[in-house]
Formats: structure tokens, sequence, C-alpha cells
């Protein structure tokens, strides 16, 4: 048994478990959303979004030096220098919280500045954004100092644990939505409050099995000159790409707070959290396999690297389009079975968000090898001003007049050149790619299929004209691009690799029951 295979069969594992793990805190987190915006009303809902938001323009801090440990911390268990390994963890550590120290002082002066005077915050409702503000501060500090021991997990590929823990966390979810309920306080503030006491137990359950686990997480402090400047320059350039993210995603909330109203954001909120719930799937999946791209490029395994980049770019995208494309279909059916009330535009919100996300599914793991390889100065710069360049068109479209979810339009043309700047990217960072093999042999199978797949669903379902037959339409559009994936998508070899593997794992089962 060749030694890609077997780690290619731990990615497939870790896979399952993680997609176990998406599949149950999706509904949960659906569900426990749908008790959320009954208990705090439309308007409180779009004030938790927004304001949350103000912190989310900083989280682009802990996000770059989150993945920066990752990447560093796989690179060295790839070299396999357990002594460096140590070293850098103790780095990435105190890096973090030097960093906490900086988001607090920008959150406390600027941020709460702009919360208190630029913000359009409904009459009487400022104290409790206030509290939203300074609850979600908290916690995204307790996530920050907490990002390299996750990194840690994932980099040693213990998905298993870090599912239990995401499972245990959306049902904690659901209790604390449900107490929202049963007392008679103001609801959003108490919303806050429980949401930091969730982050607060993921928080000590990450670092308590790091510590017990694994043997450089107990070095909790380490400078070196050399080293810092390596991961002060490699997050440093990663901050620039983050932020450029953050700020086209809260900018153009932002925006539409200002030509529009709290309702226009609780829509596009609605369109993140079912966005968020599903590309989950897709996330959970890409989080198996970066850990050994890094690990790959480490070892300077690139034949093993490029078909891994292929394989994992389709895998991806078909995974999210099999689970999107039917919810798509029944938009309006979907939204309007979870929510009591649905916004204006959530809809469409929901299709466009879903779209620029399948555009992004594509490019991750190209990203991943960019980002491998430790030189990605150009890149980011790059990358940057195309996300930055996202607000200002949609200054630009909402100024003459266009509506809300206009802005999503434009994040997905967006992602989609993105896309195009990281295949190019990726042929001259990682040794063997071919952006002309990529684009005829990944992404050319995976929009192949898609279209297929709607143009011989598409048809059936709008001519089904009872809730009876557009579930059958449903069911056999899902048929439809399992046998597109499979047959029109995957190649020969990758199809009998991923049946392989899966009949192994089945017959393992039996063989132990």
């Amino acid at each position: 048994m060749s030694d890609n295979y077997i780690k290619t069969k731990k990615i497939f594992v870790n896979t399952i478990v993680l997609y176990m793990r998406m599949l149950i805190t999706m509904i949960i987190t659906l569900y426990s959303s749908r008790i959320v915006l009954q208990a705090l009303g439309v308007e409180d809902y779009g004030i938790f979004s927004v304001v949350g938001g103000v912190v989310a323009l900083l989280t682009f801090l802990k996000s770059s030096f989150a993945s920066s440990s990752q990447r560093f911390i796989s690179y060295e268990l790839g070299i396999g220098k357990k002594g460096r390994l140590s070293q850098v963890f103790g780095a990435c550590v105190t890096a973090h919280i030097l960093i906490s120290i900086v988001i607090l002082f920008l959150a406390e002066t600027i941020g709460l500045w702009f919360l208190n005077t630029q913000m359009n915050i409904p009459d009487g409702r400022i104290e409790a954004a206030n509290w939203v503000y300074q609850l979600s501060l908290a916690s995204l500090v307790l996530s920050m100092i907490s990002a390299p021991f996750n990194a840690d997990i994932i980099s040693h590929e213990k998905m298993t644990f870090y599912a239990v823990v995401g499972i245990l966390e959306s049902f904690l979810k659901l209790g604390f939505a449900l107490l929202l309920l049963v007392f008679d306080v103001d609801q959003l503030i108490l919303y806050a409050i429980l949401t930091f006491v969730l982050n607060l137990l993921v928080f000590l359950s990450y670092v308590v099995y790091c510590l017990t686990r694994f043997e450089e997480s107990k070095t909790l402090f380490y400078f070196e000159k050399t080293l810092f400047k390596r991961v002060f320059s490699f997050s440093g350039w990663t901050v620039l790409g983050q932020s450029s993210v953050v700020a086209a995603n809260y900018g153009t909330s932002i925006l539409v707070n200002i030509f529009y109203s709290v309702a226009a954001n609780a829509a596009m909120g609605i369109g993140q959290q079912v966005n968020g719930a599903i590309t989950g799937l897709t996330s959970n999946f890409q989080m198996a396999f970066q850990p050994q791209i890094t690990k790959s490029y480490a070892a300077g395994d690139f034949s093993y690297l490029n078909m891994l980049i292929s394989y994992t770019s389709k895998i991806s995208f078909f995974l999210l389009f099999i689970v999107t494309y039917p919810i798509l279909l029944n938009i309006d059916f979907v939204l309007s079975t979870w929510l009591t009330v649905v916004p204006e535009y959530a809809n469409i919100f929901c299709v466009l968000y879903i779209i620029a996300s399948l555009f992004n599914a594509l490019g991750t793991s190209l990203w991943t090898s960019i980002f491998a390889s430790g030189s990605i100065n150009t890149y980011q710069i790059t990358s940057s001003f195309i996300f930055f360049s996202d607000i200002l068109v949609v200054y630009f479209l909402f100024k003459i007049g266009f509506p809300p979810p206009a802005c999503m339009m434009v994040k997905a043309a967006v992602n989609l050149v993105v896309l195009f700047v990281r295949i190019l990217f990726a042929k001259h960072k990682v040794q063997g790619f071919s952006a002309a093999i990529y684009m005829k042999e990944t992404m050319g199978p995976c929009l192949f299929a898609s279209l297929l797949t709607i143009i011989c669903s598409l048809p059936i379902y709008f001519y089904s004209d009872t809730p009876f037959l557009k579930g059958l339409a449903t069911i056999l559009a899902i048929g439809i691009s399992l046998l597109s994936m499979l047959f029109v998508g995957l190649k020969k070899s990758e199809r009998n690799s991923l049946i392989n593997i899966i009949n192994k794992k089945i017959k393992k089962h039996y063989e132990d029951n």
C-alpha cells in the first residue's frame, strides 16, 4: 500500500468525520438561528449582525495569525524537526498574545468611536449594542489566543476531537437559544452574554486538549529574533490579504446599512447564516487536506502535491454544489419553512452568497499551496487590490439606485477573478503545476458537470406544478448531480481511487461488526 494512498485515505476518513460534524451542526445552527430571530426580532437580529461585524472588522488579525500558525506548524511537521516545532509553537502563542493587545487597543478606541457615532442604530438600543460589542470583543480575544492550539490540532490532523467539540458547541448554542425564550430580560444582551460563555468553553477545550496531547503545546512562550521576523513577516502579508476580505465583506454590510436599513442587514445576515452553514461542508473538507498540502510542499513531494491540488479542488466544488443545488431550487420554500418572518431580499442574498462560494471552493487548494511556499507578498498585494475594489463598485451601484443584493453580484465576480489570480500564482510557486492543465482537467469538468446537471434537471423542476412533484424533481436533481460528478467531473483514476477507499471502509466496518 503506497504512502500516497495512506495519506489520501486519511484525508477521506477525516472528511467523513468532519462531514458528520458539519451535518449535525448545520441542522442545529439553522434551527438555532430561527429561534434567535424569533426571540430577538428582525431589528435586534440586524443589530447583532452589524454590531458583531464591527468586531469582525478586527478578526482579520486573528485569522491572519491563525493561518500563519497552521502553515508554520504543518511545515515543521512535514520536515520532522520536533525541537524546532516547540519553538515555532511557542513563538506563535507569544505572537497571538501580543496581537490580542493590539486588537483591544484598536477596538476600544477607533472601533468604539465608530459604533457610537457612525452606526445607524435604532433609538433606545445603543446601550444594548455596546453590550454586544464588548462581549463580541472578549470572544474575539479568546479566539485569538486559542488559535495556535486550534492550528496544532488541525496540523496533527486530529479531526475527531475537533468534530466532537464542534458538535457539542452546536448543541450548547441551541440550548442557549432556547434560554432566550425563557428569561424575561433584554434578549439582545442576554444573547451576547450566552455567546461569550459558549466561546469561553470552546477556548478551554482546545487549550486543555493540546496541553495533554502535544508536547510542543507546553511551550507557551518563545522569542527568537529570526523566527519572530519570519512569523511576523508572513503574518503581516496575510493580514493584508485578510483585511481586504474583511473590509470588503463588512464594508459592504456598512454600505447596506447606510443606504438602506437594519432590515436589509437582517436579510444579508440570513444569507450569511445559510451560506456559512452550507459551506461548512467544504471548509471541513479543506481543513482535512490543508495540512497535507503544506507537509507535501515541505517534504518536496510535488507530484503528490499537484495531484492533491486538482483532486481537492474538484471535491470541494462538487461537495458544495451537490448540497446547495437542491437548496437553490427550493430557496423560497426553505426560508419560509425555516423562519417565522422572512426579511425582504433574503432569498436573493442566499442564492448569490452560494454562487460566490462555489467560485471560492475551486481556489482554496491553490491558495493553500501558495501559502505553503512561504513567499506570498506579491500574491497578497494583487488579491488585496481586487478585494478592496469590491467596496468601490458596490458604493457606485448603490449610489445609482441598485437594490441591496447587487453587492453579492459584485462579490461573486470578484471571487471568480481571484480564482484566476490564484491559478497564475500557483503556476510560479508550485513545481510542476500547469495553469492550462488545471483549467482543462479541473475547472472544465467542474463547470461542465454542473451545467449538465442544471440543463437536465431545471426544466423538469419548473414544469412540476405540485409540491410532491417538485420534491421528486429535487431528488432527481440530486441524483443527476451525483452521476455528473462521478462520470463527468472525476477522471477514471480519481473515481477508482474514491471507490476503493469507500469499499475498504465498508469492508472494514463489516469485519469489525
